[in-house]
């Protein structure tokens, strides 16, 4: 889908319905979420549920969102029409967003990661991602780079290395937020990028609740980085896409949450709290403060929510009569979230060597209007000094030249600035480039030293299993011997 440089977008909501799982099968709770094939897919209502303008027709209050997933409905389904467009602006440069919203056990981590047989969004998006690459031309130039980092207790900790934790955020020259320190792999594969995937998820927050046998404690954030440059114009494009599976919000009344699993739940509720805040005010267009900083899921979601991204939320829900506030709640979350509105901008930016080109065209610019500013300069010099009568309409016209000379120069000598600190930050940014791929030999190193070490031990074990085996025909053979031996003794009696 082609978009112009700069677009407004409508934040995209999808709401899926889960089936009744057992626990709500067996206490014996009804379905409450209703279908009507005659207005479409993309309504849905609670059949308890009743706004205030509707009580006295008893009308179930009708929710609409951009499609609404049944019970049934395939998980290659809801990838088709949540994230897989949103794939492909990436590729072009444009940021991304998917995450996933609900209460405890209503479905996001299934949504989001799926299981083996049913694949959910993050390695369908893994697939079709490299799958896109490879039916490019070989005119682009790709590097795709994953982090994965949960925020837990509202602190941010590296899934891929443990050792990371209390990362902060921070924001670049742009006001774009950022997590510091956070560990960055290169993949080149969908498999590279499902072993990561399945490492950082084993490092997840997890707890058993009576909502939910495996309770994520914690917001996920799966991060991907695509860089492309086009080797004919030396253009480079950057589009990165956020996976978000947030933990669910739940009632402690109903999960019976104690000690440091009440802990985590107060603090997911809370942050969950101040990420409805900012969906509040953005829907009701508010021009003042927009609360991001209240908690470190919202900075981070900073550009997902009115700012430069491509945005899908799908709210999970419930259909269980059991939890008809906790899914109202939900449905009402994601009819605000529909009412944002993004500006959208490709992240396109010239490669350094074309910085640095034209930085050197702007200098040798800068000389040239140096150079005529000093002979015009030294001729209006000139003229005064030989000719105190010259005519003051021809000074005017000098002295304008100069003027017009000085002015060009200035706003040459500003580009070259401009074009100066680009350089710098291009230079800057190869630097640390160039410092964690000394980091990431080092490491290969230690790993090759790792592998040649375990190459030796299996080495040494194989040798001893052979000798071990010499040792073992030989017995068998002394025990041949000595059972003949015994035989004749026996024989000779």
């Amino acid at each position: 889908m082609l978009r112009e440089p700069q677009a407004r977008d409508k934040i995209r909501v999808f709401c899926r319905v889960r089936p009744l799982n057992d626990a709500e099968k067996k206490a014996g709770s009804e379905c409450i979420a209703k279908f009507s094939s005659r207005r479409g897919d993309n309504c849905l209502s609670l059949a308890t549920c009743y706004s205030s303008q509707n009580a006295s027709s008893g009308k179930a209050k009708l929710y609409v969102f951009d499609k609404v997933f049944k019970p049934d409905a395939p998980q290659e389904l809801v990838y088709n029409k949540t994230a897989k467009a949103i794939v492909k602006d990436v590729l072009m440069g444009y940021n991304g967003t998917v995450f996933c919203y609900g209460q405890t056990s209503s479905g996001k981590t299934y949504t989001m990661e799926g299981v083996p047989d049913q694949p959910g969004i993050i390695p369908r998006v893994a697939a079709d991602l490299f799958n896109h690459i490879s039916l490019l031309d070989g005119t682009k130039q790709f590097s795709i780079k994953v982090s994965y980092f949960e925020i837990y207790l509202n602190e941010i900790r590296d899934l891929l290395d443990l050792s990371k934790t209390k990362l902060p955020v921070r924001e670049d020259n742009n006001k774009v937020p950022y997590v510091e320190g956070v560990s960055e792999f290169f993949v080149g594969s969908p498999e590279d990028v499902m072993n990561v995937l399945m490492k950082g998820t084993s490092n997840r927050q997890t707890a058993v609740t009576n909502m939910n046998k495996n309770s994520s404690r914690s917001h996920s954030v799966f991060q991907i980085i695509v860089r492309q440059e086009d080797l004919a114009s030396k253009i480079e494009l950057c589009g990165k896409l956020y996976l978000v599976d947030l933990a669910g919000s739940e009632k402690v009344s109903k999960s019976r949450a104690e000690g440091k699993v009440l802990e985590e739940a107060k603090n997911i509720n809370k942050s969950l709290s101040a990420l409805g805040n900012v969906i509040s005010d953005l829907a009701e267009g508010s021009k003042g403060h927009i609360p991001y900083r209240d908690s470190k899921l919202t900075r981070i979601l900073k550009e997902s929510l009115g700012g430069n991204s491509l945005t899908a939320v799908v709210v999970c829900c419930s259909p269980a009569a059991t939890n008809e506030a906790e899914t109202r709640s939900t449905l009402e979350f994601g009819g605000r979230a529909k009412k944002i509105t993004n500006t959208v901008t490709r992240n396109e930016e010239l490669s350094a060597d074309v910085y640095k080109q034209r930085w050197t065209e702007e200098s040798e610019k800068v000389a040239k209007f140096q150079a005529q500013l000093q002979r015009a300069q030294e001729q209006l010099s000139k003229q005064r000094k030989w000719d105190e009568s010259m005519p003051e309409v021809v000074l005017e016209s000098a002295e304008k030249r100069i003027q017009s000379l000085t002015s060009q120069l200035k706003k040459s000598e500003e580009e070259n600035v401009a074009l100066q600190n680009q350089v710098q930050e291009l230079n800057n940014a190869l630097n640390s480039s160039n410092e964690k791929l000394k980091v990431m030999d080092k490491e290969k190193i230690e790993m090759n030293n790792q592998l040649a070490l375990e190459a030796s031990k299996v080495h040494r074990l194989e040798e001893e299993k052979h000798t071990s085996s010499l040792m073992e025909e030989k017995l068998r053979k002394k025990c041949v011997e000595l059972e003949k031996f015994i035989n004749v003794l026996k024989k000779e009696k």
